[in-house]
Order: structure tokens, then sequence, then C-alpha cells
């Protein structure tokens, strides 16, 4: 029996899906999710930081097929909805004073249109989001209280966001310090885990030519380096699957017009993996995060303290 068929028939203790960051790339998650609900894949708990928190906490909120399609239409509206500054980064904005070119209330508006309920203990799945602490620069997880401000919190991109003040500390977006947090699954006793990543390493990036250009790229590098020491370390007895995005379009990051495309992208992507059955995926980790080999991971789970939100 292969892998893939093995793992989708045994009866894991803690199931996780995990989303990462990503910016309008986030509609990749959509069709990810409609491919998971499909098969009858569920999770235990949600994680998710920036994209992936909105993804994230409005299928915990609603772990069904109807709010996948909920979501679709919301993807769809986003290029009208005016959540990402109009124009490509212009030199005059990123000069003129203040920490952000952009407000987050049509951000909110979003949120709030598609999460009806307002505080995480409202959720039908448990789930968390992570942010970065902006003075202290460190991780910090909510799971309790009220829901949109730490989701708003998670997704506030440096430059382009302003901060997020919640009980007195100011937040930026998680993705800055754990944009696929694989590792708090396993911290929180998950033994199988779907990454909804929409990034992919065989993905062109367009050689930089301006300083902002080299600085996205140098955070970029950053984000992914963090993901993969964090895969390598996960015990071998721990499944994990790394979800594919499929085709993905080569788009400035304020563009919301191919929502549609990488949602159907993902979804035929991510049925083709799960449906395989009779293939061998005894390197699927090394080929969706070159360097990570199955054999190379620790063969035991070490005993972790579970960390503090």
């Amino acid at each position: 029996m292969s892998r893939i068929r093995d793992l989708l028939r045994r009866k894991p203790k803690r199931t996780a899906f995990v989303l990462s960051g990503g910016g309008n790339l986030g509609a990749l998650q959509v069709g990810m999710v409609r491919a998971l609900f499909e098969r009858r894949i569920e999770p235990d708990l949600i994680l998710g930081c920036s994209v992936g928190a909105l993804n994230g906490s409005a299928i915990a909120s609603d772990p069904s097929l109807v709010m996948v399609g909920r979501l679709q239409e919301m993807w769809r509206g986003l290029a009208d909805e005016g959540v990402m500054p109009a124009g490509v980064f212009p030199a005059v904005q990123l000069a003129r004073k203040g920490v952000a070119i952009h407000d987050n209330a049509n951000l909110r508006r979003v949120i709030q249109s598609v999460l009806p309920g307002g505080r995480f203990e409202d959720l039908t799945v448990p789930f968390q989001c992570v942010a970065t602490a902006l003075v202290e620069g460190t991780e910090t997880w909510f799971e309790h209280g009220p829901l949109v401000d730490p989701i708003i919190a998670s997704s506030a991109i440096p430059a382009v966001y302003p901060p997020v003040e919640i009980d007195g500390v100011k937040y930026l977006d998680g993705a800055i310090v754990n944009d696929v947090p694989v590792s708090r699954a396993v911290a929180l006793g998950c033994d199988r885990i779907f990454v909804l990543h929409v990034g992919a390493w065989d993905r062109p990036r367009p050689e930089p030519k301006r300083p902002i250009d080299m600085a996205t790229y140098a955070y970029w590098l950053a984000r992914r380096s963090r993901f993969q020491r964090d895969l390598a370390s996960i015990p071998s007895n721990i499944e994990v699957l790394v979800l594919p995005p499929g085709s993905t379009p080569l788009i400035k990051y304020n563009d919301f017009g191919h929502s549609d495309e990488m949602i159907t992208s993902a979804y035929q992507a991510t049925s083709a993996f799960l449906d395989a059955a009779d293939a061998d995926h005894a390197n699927d980790l090394a080929a969706a995060v070159p360097g990570v080999r199955q054999e190379d991971r620790p063969r035991a789970a070490a005993t972790v303290d579970e960390p503090r939100p």
C-alpha cells in the first residue's frame, strides 16, 4: 500500500491544517481546502499566518464546502475592495512620513464579512493565528477572546499596513517570525499535518532591479529558510504533506484579478496529489521543499512543552 493511501486511511491522533502567509496568493488555499473536504479530510486544529489566518479562521468557523464557496466568492470580489494600495510601490509613498502606505479599514470589512462570530471561542474547530510583537520581535499566538483584531495583526504586512495594538502591545505580520507554522502543530500534539503553503520552490522569481525588490527578496528568503529548518526538525513518525499549489501566475502583490485561476489550479493539483494512491510518494516532502528528506528527519518525537499563547 502506498504511503499516501495508508495516510488517508489510518486514524491519526490529531490532524492539523497549517495555512501559510502569502498575500494575494492566498486564493490558492481555497482550492486546496476544497480538495481536502471533498475527500472528507477534516482538521482537528487550524493554524494560520497572515492571509492564512483569514482563510483559516473562516474555515474554522464553518468547516464545510459551503464556506469554501463563500471564500471563493470573497476572493473573486477582492479586486474591488481596495484591501491593498493601488499601483506599485511608488517612491513617494515609501518616503512619506508614517509607518504604512495603506490603512486596514477595508481589510477589516472583508474579514468581518466572512466571520459572523466575534470570538475564537465561537469557532467550530480550534483555531490559532500568529503575529509578531513589534517591540520585542517575538512570536505571539492568539487563541482566545476577540477574533478580528488578531487576524488583522497577523496580516499587517510591514510598510503596507500599520501595526495593530491589542492589549497595549503593537503587532505586525506573523510571517516575519513564522510564515508556515508547522512547528506549532507539532508542539500541540498533531501527528498528521497538511501544509497549505502558497509558495512553490520551483516558482520563478523576477530578478531584483530596485532596492525595494531586493528587500522583498531577502524577506522571502528568510521566511523560506525558517520553513525548511522547521520541516527538517519534525520527527519522522509525524506525517507531513505539503500540498501543491499548481501553476501560479507571476503577479504584483496587489493584483487580485487572478483568484479564480489560482483556486482552480490549486484544486486540480491538490486533488491529483491526494488521489495518486498508487504513486510512489516516498519523496513527496523533498519534492515540495528541496533539501528536506524523510530519512534525515529525527526518528522519534521529543518531549515538547506546550507553547504559551
